[in-house]
Formats: C-alpha cells, structure tokens, sequence
C-alpha cells in the first residue's frame, strides 16, 4: 500500500439507532454544506474551485450519470459497494460511527459524494458539537498524517448541516482519530508485501458486510 493514496476518516459519536437511521437515508444535497466551494481552501490546493455540478466532465455523460446516481444512494448502498473492493473501515463502535476509507488514484469527484454521505450523518449524531471528517493523502502511507501537509480539506459535521474550514488544530484532529487508524491499520494483511490483502471481520458492521457479501 501507499503511492498516491488518498483517505478520509471520522468518527463520530453516535447512537446504534442514530446509525441504523443514517445507514437507510439517502445523501442530502449540496445545501447540507454551508460553503461547498471551501472544500480546498486554507489547505491544498486552496486556489481550485472544486468542480460539484460535475461541468468539467460533461463530455462523459455516462460517468456524470454514475455520480449524480450515486449522490441519490444511501450510505448503506455506497459503503457496502466500496467495502466489496476491500480497504473500508465502517461501523457502529463504542457509542460513534467510525468511518476510514482508502483510495489509489482517485478522482475527487468520489471523495465528493462521500463528504456529502458524511454530512448527512451529523442529524444523527450525538449533541450539536461540530466533529470534523479528514481528507488527505498524496504520496504518503495509508496512515494518518504526521503533519498538515498532505491535508486536503476538513469538514465539520454539526446537527443542522456541515461547512468546511479553513484551518483546524492538527494535533487534536489526528489525536481523536488514532482509534480509528489503529482499527483500519490492524485489518491490512501483510502490509509491506507485493499485494497486501484485507480482513473486514472487525471493521465493517454487520449490515453493510452482508450487502457487501464479506
């Protein structure tokens, strides 16, 4: 593992019944981020307008399709497709949704539709604490990041919506995270070899491991 990577990581705390909850309801729509055209800026590149009305790819009508489609989905649809490819860490866990997702070489235009599916989650959170969802990767180990250079964006998660922030203390973001990169880590099957592999037995809960036929 490792090259260009790419992650995202939260965890949230959360009822079993607020999780079951978000599992079954759709995304929401751009409007549950107060400032979607943030989603860069104060980290890297802070310069770039991120493209969400998908215009820059408008000469691939399929995969516009298959974006728009899948911003329709649930969280429960979208994890149990990711998780059939391995390399997913979601679940319901001591009181918190935990949420570590591995990409090589995405696009951003994914990670997008997993934002908003984050966003969504925080009406089902525990309390009106805003909880930040990490973005980052680059060429750097799957691992969460040792300083804030490889930080793509933060978004906060509060009870009435979502909104990316320009700066975020960076010791106490990755800090509340450990838990959840610990978890994610553990499930790499040897992970200095030529083709790591992946446990999901203790990273995926029940439900979205059914669908996903682990």
């Amino acid at each position: 593992m490792g090259g260009r990577s790419y992650m995202l990581a939260t965890r949230m705390p959360m009822s079993r019944d607020g999780f079951d909850a978000w599992l079954s309801t759709p995304l929401p729509d751009l409007g549950a981020i107060a400032n979607p055209d943030e989603m860069w800026r104060g980290w890297a590149p802070d310069d770039v307008t991120p493209d969400w009305g998908l215009t820059e790819i408008a000469g691939s009508p399929a995969a516009v399709a298959t974006y728009r489609a899948n911003r329709t989905r649930t969280p429960l649809e979208l994890l149990a497709a990711r998780a059939a490819g391995g390399y997913t860490l979601a679940r319901h866990h001591e009181g918190a949704l935990e949420v570590y997702l591995y990409d090589y070489h995405p696009d951003h235009y994914g990670t997008q539709t997993d934002l908003l599916m984050l966003a969504g989650a925080g009406r089902f959170a525990c309390g009106d604490a805003e909880v930040p969802v990490l973005y980052w990767g680059g060429d750097v180990h799957p691992g969460l990041p040792f300083d804030d250079g490889s930080v793509l964006s933060v978004l906060l998660v509060g009870d009435t919506g979502a909104r990316f922030s320009a700066a975020y203390p960076f010791a106490a973001l990755v800090e509340g995270l450990r838990p959840v990169e610990e978890a994610f880590l553990g499930a790499v099957v040897d992970p200095d070899g030529d083709d790591p592999g992946w446990d999901s037995s203790s990273v995926l809960d029940p439900a979205i491991a059914v669908r996903a036929g682990s």
